[in-house]
């Protein structure tokens, strides 16, 4: 009996031990310890002795701040960490994996999806695909129940098309409609057949070496080895090449029929007729109209990559405020990406912010890289909204926006009541 007690409670000191530090973070946030212990004995469960490498460590550490601003639970929080520890084990880093946190944070994910979404988000970044375009892809793939190589197979499929200048916002919509949903688990001929088909055969030599790539990932599916992920680096010259074109120095192809992925988005040097703004000066903003127009949001529910009443994200709310009829910004001014919004405007400082003034945060381990984007109501609070709560109005200087601040944008040059 008393080795019993022996080894267990060395199990437990072994258990504290080794997730002291990171671990600890998790009871000065959102967790109580009975939370911090589930999480740590999960993941102590699905790593076994993994879980106490200095590696694992540092991803628990960096996902901390990520699980705060998505609201995971503790057994979710858990399985972040245990699927971005298998997408760096296959060669990924985690600034490049944490990019598939939001799609997978409200859904079941194995680490192998998981994995091949952050190479997706990793490849279609580096290739120039608008970040709008990219996020909607593949929340609208989640929804049809797409595996992550089909996921990763359609963004290639977005890369050569911007080779030969196909629409990228339409070609999304051609590929989701006509792409094999579980490209793991059939033979990889379907997925060659509709890849060339969305591209109707018009494809490159860059094209091709995708599309021979992405065969050799699908036959590393049949063998059990250690970073399978690895040959996909093969394609990072081109790449790199396709993100350096610029659209409109080759003849444009016809554009195609089906309508675009994300409405209201021209394509590039697609010529569109400006609209007049809705309100005459939108440069002058009135706080009290701002402050109607984004309590009207608040409740509205959290949808990734969406910008509407009945569901939206953080960069689709700003949007929506700022090009609603009684603010007035030109919808040609605003991006619907959070990125893409560091640039508007010009910047300010934290203590100088106002009324109208876009303000955004980190959860990466990366602290330039914006995750987060809402809008300043006044010198005290900012609406956003937030993966658990929705739309909400929190206060600008509560402490974890305040560790987790970045940049704040000036968009409008005067403000009255």
């Amino acid at each position: 009996m008393r080795v019993r007690i022996l080894v267990v409670n060395l199990l437990l000191l072994f258990n504290f031990s080794i997730f002291a530090d990171p671990f600890e973070d998790l009871l000065k946030s959102d967790w109580d310890r009975g939370q911090t212990l589930l999480i740590k004995n999960t993941v102590f469960q699905k790593l076994g002795k993994r879980a106490e490498s200095k590696e694992v460590l540092k991803i628990t550490k960096n996902v901390i701040p990520w699980a705060i601003l998505e609201g995971s639970s503790p057994e979710k929080t858990a399985e972040l960490i245990v699927n971005l520890d298998f997408a760096v084990k296959e060669g990924l880093t985690f600034e490049e994996a944490e990019d598939a946190i939001p799609v997978s944070s409200k859904r079941e994910l194995s680490k192998e999806d998981f994995s091949y979404i952050g190479l997706y988000f990793k490849e279609t970044k580096k290739a120039g695909i608008r970040e709008e375009v990219r996020n909607r892809f593949v929340e609208a793939a989640m929804e049809k129940k797409w595996d992550g190589f089909s996921v990763l197979a359609g963004g290639r499929a977005l890369v050569a098309g911007k080779l030969v200048d196909f629409p990228e916002n339409r070609l999304a919509s051609k590929i989701l409609s006509q792409f094999p949903t579980k490209g793991r688990s059939i033979p990889f001929a379907k997925t060659e057949t509709a890849f060339k088909s969305v591209l109707d055969s018009k494809m490159d030599g860059a094209s091709a070496i995708l599309l021979s790539n992405l065969k050799k990932l699908h036959e590393g599916e049949k063998v059990s080895s250690s970073q399978k992920f690895a040959s996909a680096r093969a394609v990072e010259t081109s790449l790199e090449e396709v993100g350096g074109i610029v659209i409109g120095d080759r003849p444009r192809i016809e554009p195609l029929p089906d309508p675009p992925l994300v409405p209201n988005l021209p394509e590039p040097g697609e010529t569109i007729e400006p609209e007049p703004s809705k309100k005459e000066g939108w440069e002058t903003l009135s706080s009290t109209v701002l402050q109607k127009v984004a309590k009207e949001w608040v409740g509205t529910p959290y949808k990734w990559a969406n910008a509407a009443k009945t569901g939206t994200d953080c960069s689709g709310f700003t949007f929506r405020v700022l090009t609603d009829g009684r603010i007035g910004v030109p919808e040609k001014m605003v991006s619907r990406a959070s990125s893409a919004q560091t640039k508007m405007g010009t910047g300010v400082n934290h203590n100088e912010m106002r009324s109208g003034d876009l303000i955004f945060f980190s959860a990466s381990p990366n602290q330039s890289k914006v995750t987060h984007v809402g809008m300043v109501l006044n010198g005290e609070e900012f609406a956003h909204a937030s993966s658990t709560r929705g739309v909400v109005i929190d206060k600008i200087r509560m402490k974890w926006w305040l560790d987790r601040f970045v940049l704040s944008r000036r968009v409008f040059k005067k403000v009255v009541n």
